[in-house]
């Protein structure tokens, strides 16, 4: 999932996701413990994060990361990606998530703990803060997903 809009500090400061150093200018904010707040666009997370909904980040210890959170990371790529932690992989040397976006399919890639910059702390929508429980699907959309992961 992508943001757009910029991201705001709650001491104001506007970072602009279209500049190249988005994802340096956002770790530094959360690293000096700054809450970040941005517009989201996409539908990777939905319904969990809708369309224009706004979200609060914040910063994360590597050990305080849990399954079911969303967090932001930093891929391979130098793309910022928000997505849900559907599993903490422990090897014996590093330790890395796998993430997925409510709305897809498949899993992404690992990613190394150390990538990840924050957590989603909040969403609000059309002005109400909205749950940050990971929806439940149903039994229909269970096996239509399997079905599809069959298929492919």
């Amino acid at each position: 999932m992508r943001a757009y809009d910029g991201i705001k500090a709650e001491r104001g400061r506007e970072v602009a996701l279209e500049t190249p150093d988005f994802l340096e200018q956002a770790r530094k904010l959360l690293s000096r413990s700054i809450p970040i707040q941005l517009r989201m666009s996409g539908g990777s997370m939905r319904p969990a994060i809708e369309d224009g909904d706004i979200i609060t980040l914040e910063p994360i210890d590597e050990d305080a990361i849990r399954q079911g959170e969303i967090v932001l990371y930093r891929t391979r790529l130098d793309t910022a990606v928000i997505h849900r932690v559907v599993r903490i992989e422990k090897s014996s040397s590093d330790k890395a998530i796998i993430t997925r976006g409510d709305g897809a399919l498949q899993n992404d890639l690992p990613v190394p703990i150390h990538r990840v910059l924050g957590r989603v702390r909040t969403v609000e929508r059309a002005g109400q803060q909205v749950a940050m429980e990971k929806p439940q699907r149903s039994l229909k959309d269970r096996f239509l997903g399997w079905f599809r992961r069959l298929r492919a």
